[in-house]
């Protein structure tokens, strides 16, 4: 059974976590499948405390992959959840905002001419 779960990295004192989706038998910081983000305790910036994947992470679950409880906490936090039956696991990217016409470059054919 695929798990997502954390591996330890860091040093004492100084935590550090990677997110990874391994097989359940294989040993806390062994080898991963595929890593799905990080996880940094110690940082003071909340934008780069953790760091996911979440196309990827939807993918695992979607496919049957089972968090551990810290990481469930983890997706709970930030809204990551197992995409519906027929859902598809990746997010809709958001549209790039239309660029203004006063502001659009205007092609030198019809740019007025001086005289």
């Amino acid at each position: 059974m695929v798990r997502l779960r954390m591996k330890s990295l860091g040093r004492r004192h100084r935590p550090f976590f990677r997110i990874c989706a391994m097989d359940s038998r294989t040993p806390r910081d062994g080898r991963s499948i595929e890593e799905l983000g990080h996880y940094d305790p110690v940082s003071s910036n909340a934008e780069t405390q953790t760091v996911l994947n979440v196309d990827r992470i939807r993918y695992w679950l979607g496919v049957g992959a089972q968090p551990s409880q810290k990481v469930q906490a983890l997706l709970k936090k930030h809204g990551v959840k197992k995409p519906a039956p027929g859902e598809p696991w990746q997010l809709p990217k958001p549209a790039a905002a239309p660029v203004p016409e006063a502001a659009a470059p205007v092609p030198e054919a019809a740019a007025p001419q001086p005289s």
